[in-house]
């Protein structure tokens, strides 16, 4: 009883969405040329959808343009020796979703992640790895929110 109205009320475990059925052969495409480990990410999270993703965008139906991306790292605190103690991680995407053909099925959109990195002086070496971590994590929620955007009408 309890699953159906969970599932009734549309609720889907984190990742999991419904693909539109028409959206079956995309190619994704790097505006910047710089963000290949989010590509990556998007290209292996839509074949775990079963979408048809082409290396070869004349080949595809739809193009999902990923136009421009950053990373900032804003100081939010400061430590008795004036060192950065603690930083926000801000990660932002913008994409849009067209038709080989030009004519834009989804307008351009932006999605962000945030993350909270705190600096130990004394595990510098520690920090670097932790902030690579939260990089990649950034990464996959940005994967997962576009692809919640994408199948949104």
């Amino acid at each position: 009883m309890l699953l159906l109205g969970l599932t009734a009320c549309g609720f889907h475990l984190r990742g999991m969405v419904d693909i539109p059925v028409w959206l079956n052969n995309v190619a994704i495409i790097d505006k910047e040329g710089n963000n290949r480990d989010l590509v990556l990410l998007l290209k292996t999270q839509l074949k775990g959808y079963k979408v048809k993703v082409q290396t070869d965008p004349a080949r595809a139906q739809y193009w999902l343009l990923i136009n421009r991306s950053s990373f900032q790292q804003q100081i939010v605190s400061i430590g008795a020796s004036t060192n950065p103690r603690q930083y926000q991680l801000i990660l932002t995407v913008e994409f849009m979703l067209q038709e080989r053909k030009g004519k834009i099925v989804k307008e351009p959109k932006i999605v962000s992640a945030t993350r909270q990195l705190t600096i130990n002086n004394d595990l510098i070496l520690g920090s670097n790895e932790e902030a690579a971590l939260l990089l990649k994590e950034m990464r996959q929620d940005a994967v997962v929110q576009i692809i919640n955007r994408l199948t949104r009408k």
